[in-house]
């Protein structure tokens, strides 16, 4: 049994007339009753009572046209769906983040991308300390990350917002009233870092800051998350170096006090791996570049 069968069944039950049928099918009579008896025959049953005055459908033909248009209707709505699928308008999109994406742009990723695309599912699968390596081995569809260097070629990179690093300081610390620190001034301060510098860019990134400042003398505490090292810094036991847009977090607890030096600017933005994209890449594309213009 083909759809075109079916095609020309419900023609022929909606007009109850062979002539007009065809014509409404743009062919002729003779090959629209073959088609019709052909489908009689493999379903083992009559779809109409034929004489020559009239056309009359069978219980079983009403019967059978109710279901024929069900099936003519989702196998349409399945070639819709896969065309959409295609074409990148609909599907399901595996987004990861890094940890430092949460407060800075995850939230107007989401809120942008799924009122542009809401048929479009967006999964977020949480954010990862492996930074970019999910998105790499294929376990993500793209990535929201902090960026601090060149990433590798195998990635594609769109910016989204620029933000500055800062010095994260207990409000009530004597260095927490200037307008702005170096971190040679911060030697006698414990800095509190990740437990795992290997991980996020962030990460690796502020264990290089503070290496190439010469602060080998600084004693490190360590912690997995930006809100534990930063309960650690409003408990006074030491600072720790994150974004501005991290202001949010324990904003009378924490002074925030901008690095000078190094002074160091930062981006956000989405990674894609160029040779294992998802069909609606261009809309991730698309969100990123619309956020970066109004950022």
């Amino acid at each position: 049994m083909e759809l075109r069968q079916l095609e020309y069944f419900l023609a022929v039950a909606d007009e109850l007339h062979f002539g007009r049928a065809a014509a409404k099918l743009n062919m002729a009579e003779q090959p629209l009753g073959y088609q019709v008896k052909k489908l009689e025959t493999e379903l083992g049953f009559k779809l109409f009572e034929r004489t020559t005055r009239s056309v009359k459908m069978t219980a079983a033909g009403e019967s059978f046209a109710a279901d024929a248009r069900r099936i003519l209707a989702q196998s349409e709505q399945a070639a819709d769906t896969a065309r959409r699928i295609a074409a990148g308008e609909a599907g399901v999109v595996r987004l990861g983040y890094e940890s430092s994406c949460v407060v800075s742009i995850l939230a107007d990723f989401v809120k942008l991308f799924r009122a542009e695309y809401p048929e479009i599912d967006l999964v977020r699968v949480g954010h990862s300390k492996q930074g970019l390596i999910p998105l790499y081995k294929g376990d993500t569809d793209a990535c929201l990350i902090t960026r601090y260097q060149r990433l590798p070629k195998a990635f594609e990179y769109f910016p989204i917002m620029t933000d500055q690093a800062v010095v994260a300081l207990d409000a009530g610390h004597q260095l927490a009233k200037r307008e702005s620190l170096s971190l040679p001034d911060l030697e006698n301060v414990p800095f509190l870092g990740y437990a795992d510098a290997s991980g996020e860019s962030a990460n690796r990134f502020m264990a290089e800051l503070i290496e190439h400042a010469g602060a080998e003398g600084v004693v490190r505490s360590e912690a997995d998350t930006y809100v534990a090292l930063l309960g650690l810094v409003s408990a006074g036991l030491g600072f720790t170096i994150v974004t501005e847009s991290m202001k949010k977090l324990f904003p009378a607890e924490i002074a925030y006090v901008p690095l000078s030096s190094p002074a160091v600017k930062v981006d956000y933005g989405l990674a894609l791996h160029k040779n294992n994209q998802p069909t609606c890449a261009e809309a991730l594309r698309t969100v990123a570049k619309h956020l970066a213009s109004i950022e």
